[in-house]
């Protein structure tokens, strides 16, 4: 059974200034993932932002009953200036849109952390140590 750190779980949702797109931020007390939800509430990209639980040393991702994952080891950055967020209130999203192309950055604290394109599934995080199935390296502007 996992185990969860209920004191922490959050979800918060950001909205983009067209209305076209929304991120979801959900941090079950586990690990915590952003989504892109289209119009129609249906996930259109997503990223794995961090892991709250200890990193596994082998990836999780072959077994279905263990989503959402935790990144591995070999997949993560295990920085030692990374601060778990609090609460919803320590993450927003910056929107960009190029054309018809809606771009989210994730700040945590402030600081850009992860991007979200529509149809990147993954998108990049900034504790990725490799492009992987949750998450691509994100190199920071």
């Amino acid at each position: 059974m996992k185990s969860i750190n209920e004191s922490r779980a959050f979800i918060g949702t950001f909205g983009s200034p067209s209305s076209r797109r929304t991120v979801l931020v959900e941090d079950d007390g586990r690990v915590c993932y952003a989504y892109t939800l289209d119009e129609d509430g249906k996930i259109s990209s997503d990223v794995w932002l961090y892991n709250r639980c200890k990193t596994p040393a082998e990836p999780e991702w072959h077994e279905r009953e263990n989503a959402p994952f935790a990144n591995p080891a070999s997949f993560s950055c295990q920085s030692s200036e990374f601060r778990l967020p609090r609460s919803v209130e320590d993450i927003s999203v910056e929107w960009i849109e190029t054309g018809d192309v809606e771009v989210a950055r994730i700040c945590l604290f402030n600081r850009f952390f992860a991007k979200l394109v529509d149809g990147a599934k993954p998108g990049w995080s900034l504790l990725a140590a490799k492009d992987g199935p949750l998450a691509r390296v994100l190199m920071e502007d």
